[in-house]
């Protein structure tokens, strides 16, 4: 059964509107798996891992979940309602910050934002890991994924490669 399509373009403008650069997994999650019953954890980490390999905005996956809630109708709506309403405001944000750019407030401001982030981006990271890593081989090629993204220079579509290809030889 698919979801009605107005109920998947409201609920994406919501997660859009609450979402800051894609590191709103938590709510997401809450969202779509839990409440709506419209995509299960292993999709979620399955969609986002796309998103990252692909090219253009990482959280393209909202069109995944979109089409999985609902088909092709599902996924324009989800697109549309995520992308659309954020657009929109990140344009006027934009004008008005080149308007306030003088102010003695504003460095303070954008240096405040950044703990604030790095909290969003752990949770985000703590459901994924929920999400995908069931095992300790699984915790190991993840710890091993990031320690290279960490400490050295190589290309991260490199490592996702690698990964992909170490699993499936393993046969995760």
């Amino acid at each position: 059964m698919t979801a009605d399509s107005l109920d998947i373009l409201l609920t994406f403008a919501r997660l859009g509107l609450v979402s800051f650069g894609g590191a709103n997994l938590p709510e997401i999650e809450r969202v779509l798996v839990e409440q709506k019953g419209w995509i299960t954890p292993q999709l979620l980490a399955n969609g986002f891992a796309l998103g990252q390999v692909m090219p253009g905005p990482n959280m393209l996956a909202m069109t995944h979940y979109g089409f999985a809630a609902g088909g092709w109708l599902g996924a324009f709506a989800a697109t549309l309602g995520f992308y659309g309403p954020t657009a929109l405001l990140s344009a006027a944000t934009m004008t008005a910050w080149q308007r306030l750019s003088r102010w003695r407030w504003l460095p303070s401001l954008r240096s405040a934002l950044l703990p604030f982030g790095a909290g969003v981006l752990l949770a985000g990271v703590l459901v994924l890991a929920r999400g995908s890593i069931h095992s300790w081989t699984e915790a190991l090629i993840a710890a091993a994924s990031f320690a290279l993204l960490w400490r050295t220079r190589v290309n991260a579509a490199l490592i996702v490669v690698g990964a992909a290809v170490l699993g499936a030889v393993l046969g995760l």
